[in-house]
């Protein structure tokens, strides 16, 4: 074999073995964030300010509803750099672009969207994540966080109110938090997920219980239509056209 063949080949190996041991480290950590982020204009092109309606998202993403009905009340809250107006469609090409959309009010609730935002459950930005709940949850009653991706299959969702945690769960390749009790939308659900971290747990025996689940994409929208809105579903309703703000994150340096 020709050498520059094999140094092509060595270089892909030694590459391949780096990104495995950094996600056996942390499934779940860094799986959407950026290494670098771009304008958004380079990412999405032109931002569209033209109202428009609803667009259905939540796959492979993150996300906090917000119970408020004015969505420059949040925006003043967020750390959001450059923010500007934008409709759905540029919203939500912006959020799945490591961006921030800021949606308008929907039935009392405001989301913000950005695949950037801090992890349930990732020991470096715990303290960055718990600040941001804390505080929005103080300033509007009731803040919720959701995220979820297939292809690390890590799942969460996360209550607070008036500032203090209600809730908290987060799986990837086994049971990351799991804080609170379970809600009565949980409980309405039925999903009793196999927890790694109970004491009890066999993993032989309780692998092969067939009244244990394993927590899902389609989970977390359950969980969210529970708590305040679907994201999967918002096409089903008649909203009115609007517009958000999208900007970019402005992140706790680690």
């Amino acid at each position: 074999m020709h050498p520059s063949i094999i140094a092509v080949i060595g270089a892909v190996a030694v590459a391949s073995l780096i990104l495995w041991l950094s996600f056996r480290q942390h499934p779940g950590a860094g799986i959407l964030r950026a290494t670098k982020l771009k304008p958004i204009e380079e990412l999405i092109g032109k931002i569209d300010t033209t109202p428009c309606a609803p667009i259905c998202f939540g796959y492979k993403n993150r996300w906090l509803a917000i119970r408020a009905s004015d969505p420059d009340a949040v925006k003043a809250m967020m750390p959001l750099d450059t923010p500007q107006r934008a409709n759905w469609q540029s919203g939500i090409a912006a959020a799945y672009n490591d961006n921030a959309f800021l949606t308008p009010a929907l039935d009392g609730w405001v989301l913000l969207i950005c695949t950037d935002l801090p992890e349930l459950g990732h020991p470096p930005e715990t303290a960055e994540w718990t600040s941001l709940m804390t505080s929005l949850s103080q300033a509007f009653g009731e803040v919720q966080y959701f995220c979820t991706h297939r292809v690390s299959e890590y799942h969460a969702w996360s209550r607070f109110v008036n500032g203090r945690e209600e809730r908290a769960y987060a799986y990837c390749d086994g049971t990351l938090v799991n804080r609170g009790p379970r809600t009565p939308g949980e409980l309405e659900l039925g999903y009793n997920y196999y927890d790694s971290d109970d004491s009890g747990a066999d993993s032989d025996t309780d692998h092969e219980q067939t009244d244990l689940s394993y927590p899902d994409e389609e989970h977390v929208m359950e969980v969210a239509g529970k708590w305040s809105l679907n994201p999967n579903t918002l096409e089903e309703k008649k909203y009115p056209a609007g517009v958000g703000w999208i900007g970019t994150l402005r992140r706790t340096p680690k």
